[in-house]
């Protein structure tokens, strides 16, 4: 990742990454949730080109978590913030969360021979329920978005970075 390769991160840039950091795990979220919802009710093997969507996005998101993780360890113990400090010291319990949900989400979709409503169903729950691990951050980008056009250039420049980042997976 090319933003860790920064000797040190401002406030404005790590609060840059974490807004891409949630609407990329949203949009990965979100997408997995869609194309599950096409395999509803179908056997495994019947939808092929939903199921590599599906898979794209469910992988997808544990990428997402996996940079935002590797992020943290390089900047957070060395980055001091004026607001949301939760974002940093939280961060490991909640990646660990945010893992186990979609471990168990996978292991069950992977071990089902169908796509029944019930398991799109919990998955579904499971993949808003790991949304909601993350409000800190949310919290965050929400906040500094009320800024819009008037966000600070570091800002910005260090969100597209952690964008273009994911993008190279």
């Amino acid at each position: 990742m090319r933003i860790t390769r920064f000797p040190s991160l401002k406030e404005t840039q790590f609060f840059g990454c974490t807004a891409a950091f949630v609407d990329s795990l949203s949009g990965e979220l979100n997408a997995a949730s869609m194309a599950l919802r096409r395999l509803e009710g179908q056997s495994k093997g019947s939808a092929f080109a939903y199921e590599m969507t599906f898979d794209t996005h469910r992988y997808g998101a544990l990428i997402v978590i996996d940079r935002w993780s590797t992020l943290i360890s390089a900047f957070g113990p060395h980055l001091e913030l004026s607001r949301h400090r939760a974002i940093i010291s939280g961060a490991p319990e909640r990646i660990r969360t945010a893992e186990t949900i979609l471990g168990v989400a996978n292991r069950l979709i992977d071990a089902a021979d169908a796509y029944s409503r019930e398991i799109v169903e919990a998955c579904a729950m499971a993949f808003q329920s790991l949304n909601t691990t993350f409000a800190e951050e949310r919290a965050e980008a929400e906040q500094s978005a009320k800024l819009g056009p008037m966000l600070p250039e570091d800002y910005t420049s260090a969100r597209r970075i952690f964008l273009e980042d994911l993008a190279a997976r």
